[in-house]
């Protein structure tokens, strides 16, 4: 499974922005929804690699987290009143990467539990650092979008054309192409695979499991 923490940064002079993360994280496929752990944290359990990028993206779309993933085993049953109570090796991954995460630019660290690789014929740590070091070059494409292109970007995603997106936001189609290659999302979209099957190989590298 994976445990994705996310922690506040500079919540000690800052609003309380949890509420409405974990608002935006409400449609994310969990096996125990994301919650408020302690004071600016929130934490979730997942058991699919695409819903923790989904989950990812979205706290970076935000730009005021830092998120720590966690990919290996959890106890049984411990997490069935919610993902407070799970305990396991991925809880402490998941501890560790977060940590991790507050010094990287990226803000996103991925780790497996200690000596977790090797069991499936791949070392868990190398995949994870292979995971992390792509979400180095994603996070970026995020946290650098304009409120513009972000407009832009979630027009087209629900309209049937890019000159339906246009004519939504009364701008020309060439402004939206334009906004498009600025925004580099394709570039980001085009990532999603490679950062899914890397995080599918570290759980399965440190828990001997299925991706």
């Amino acid at each position: 499974m994976y445990v994705v923490t996310i922690d506040q940064r500079g919540s000690r002079i800052a609003e309380d922005l949890v509420p409405g993360l974990l608002r935006d994280l409400a449609d994310i496929p969990c096996a125990a929804a994301f919650e408020r752990t302690a004071g600016d944290e929130v934490q979730g359990l997942l058991t699919d690699p695409a819903a923790v990028r989904s989950a990812l993206l979205v706290a970076l779309r935000g730009g005021e987290w830092h998120c720590g993933v966690g990919a290996g085993e959890v106890d049984d049953d411990s997490y069935a009143t919610g993902t407070r109570a799970g305990r396991g090796p991925a809880y402490l991954a998941a501890r560790e990467a977060v940590e991790a995460a507050k010094s990287l630019s990226s803000s996103v660290a991925v780790r497996v539990p200690a000596g977790g690789g090797g069991r499936a014929g791949g070392d868990g740590t190398a995949w994870a650092a292979d995971c992390e070091a792509v979400w180095a070059l994603v996070a970026p494409l995020v946290l650098d979008r304009t409120e513009a292109q972000w407009r832009v970007v979630d027009a087209v995603d629900h309209s049937d054309t890019q000159a339906a997106a246009a004519h939504e936001l009364d701008i020309t189609p060439a402004s939206v192409n334009g906004a498009l290659r600025l925004s580099r999302i394709r570039e980001e979209r085009a990532a999603y695979p490679a950062l899914d099957r890397l995080l599918a190989g570290a759980h399965q590298a440190a828990t001997g499991g299925p991706r």
